[in-house]
């Protein structure tokens, strides 16, 4: 379905988050550069937008920063590549990789984020295992996604929106955009930060937008 969807995949979701997802992977990447550090990790990177703002803004503030974008989808991994190169972004690299077996020694990067990729995961416990095992100690992770908020005034909204996304995924014809509505609406935050705190990681703090649709999380190992 994201082979299917990775050329227009950037301007469909401007188009259904009211570019909303732009202005919370802002907040992710000063997130993830509070702490200054040396190896980032983007796990399900996509098309790249978080991995590649994040190496801008290091540029821009002076960091000796390098971020990893991984993804298993090489048409997404092309279109981040491309994106990286036609905008001069060189401390960033992507790779092909497996959220839910990383290829990265224990303990080697100083931050690592995911954005709106959790319902992709076979498994939400071993992939906040592994993210877990390659974080250093102290190390900062940073997840934003989108679930059905607590308040009434959310849940109205998210109706709304998965409405909106259904509808536009039968006008298309892309089935990603069928299936996500659905996938999103199963998701349980409370559920996922007992998780978070079952793999180890602590300082949970969370941050709501769009009427808490979305989210960030951001936590420590």
């Amino acid at each position: 379905m994201y082979s299917e969807a990775h050329k227009s995949y950037d301007a469909t979701n401007r188009l259904l988050s009211f570019n909303t997802d732009n202005i919370i992977r802002k907040r992710a990447a000063e997130a993830i550069l509070s702490s200054n550090p040396s190896n980032v990790l983007d796990i399900a990177t996509g098309t790249g937008d978080l991995a590649i703002l994040t190496a801008r803004y290091a540029n821009e503030k002076g960091l000796k920063t390098k971020v990893t974008g991984i993804d298993m989808n090489a048409g997404m991994l092309g279109v981040a590549r491309e994106k990286a190169s036609r905008n001069g972004i060189k401390n960033v690299v992507f790779e092909k990789g497996n959220a839910l077996g990383l290829k990265y020694r224990t303990g080697y990067f100083d931050a690592a984020v995911c954005s709106f990729a959790l319902k992709n995961f076979d498994s939400q416990e071993r992939f906040l295992k592994e993210a877990n095992r390659v974080l250093k100690s102290n190390g900062t992770f940073v997840i934003i996604d989108i679930s059905k908020p607590s308040s009434m005034t959310g849940r109205l909204a998210f109706g709304v929106y998965t409405k909106y996304m259904e509808m536009f995924g039968i006008l298309t014809g892309k089935k990603l955009y069928q299936w996500l509505p659905g996938s999103t609406a199963g998701f349980n935050r409370n559920n996922f930060v007992k998780l978070i705190k079952a793999a180890g990681f602590r300082s949970i703090r969370i941050n709501e937008y769009l009427f808490g649709i979305s989210y960030m999380l951001i936590c420590r190992k």
